[in-house]
């Protein structure tokens, strides 16, 4: 009687680990968006993050610390090309190259020591379970580059376009997104280019799905499977 425990204990142990085994690895379904609109439809936004205020009339406000910009629930830190934290909150009507409409911008400062140098970007870290996010692009000097943003280590090419038109861009997932990366292409050292972005807004995906993963749905079925063949052959061998 105990061999016979053991066996169907071992049989199901090995049911189980087979379906870990085969069970397909769970990646994030991105689903980007370049209509603020179409992205608001699909998302629902929980804070927004326009930076009004941290900045003087007509002048910056520079962020070295570690947590680079702390607002909304969110840290905007800016990274130079030798890795230490630098960023800026600027009123972008002190200059009508940096007036895009919009009042008080972030900005990082692409400026780098030489051409092999690493690109400065801005790092976003995100609060817990955030699902979604937008936000407005622009460049100056020149405008209209490109960003590259990289969303759950997928990096995304982001045209923005001539002064004065900021560009929106923004993301809905079915996994939650702990940060973002975002830098420009087409920058040159000592090229005086700046990064800029504006209200920054996230939350949650509409229709987030509360079903299993994939690998669940496999494991409860390989189980009962599993458990079914295990009664079929025992049936069989008390009649033996």
């Amino acid at each position: 009687m105990l061999r016979l425990l053991f066996l169907r204990v071992s049989v199901l142990a090995g049911l189980v680990a087979a379906a870990f085994v085969v069970a397909p690895a769970y990646s994030a379904t991105i689903t980007t968006y370049s209509d603020s609109s179409a992205w608001q439809s699909a998302a629902s936004v929980l804070a927004t993050v326009d930076f009004e205020g941290l900045a003087p009339a007509n002048g910056s406000t520079t962020y070295t610390g570690s947590t680079g910009v702390t607002s909304g629930g969110a840290e905007f830190i800016g990274y130079t090309s030798s890795g230490s934290s630098w960023i800026q909150v600027i009123d972008t009507n002190f200059n009508i190259w940096y007036n895009f409409g919009t009042s008080d911008a972030l900005r990082q400062n692409m400026d780098r020591p030489t051409s092999n140098s690493p690109l400065p970007y801005i790092h976003v870290a995100l609060p817990a379970n955030v699902t979604a996010f937008g936000v407005d692009l622009f460049t100056v000097s020149p405008s209209a580059l490109s960003y590259t943003i990289t969303v759950a280590g997928t990096p995304y090419t982001v045209p923005t376009s001539n002064r004065p038109t900021e560009t929106f861009w923004g993301v809905t997932s079915d996994t939650p997104i702990p940060s973002v990366d975002l830098t420009l292409q087409g920058t040159v050292y000592n090229g005086s280019t700046s990064a800029l972005l504006d209200d920054f807004r996230y939350g949650a995906a509409q229709g987030m799905s509360d079903a299993p993963e994939a690998a669940t749905f496999l494991l409860i079925g390989s189980g009962l499977i599993g458990i079914a063949a295990l009664k079929k052959w025992l049936g069989r061998n008390r009649s033996a």
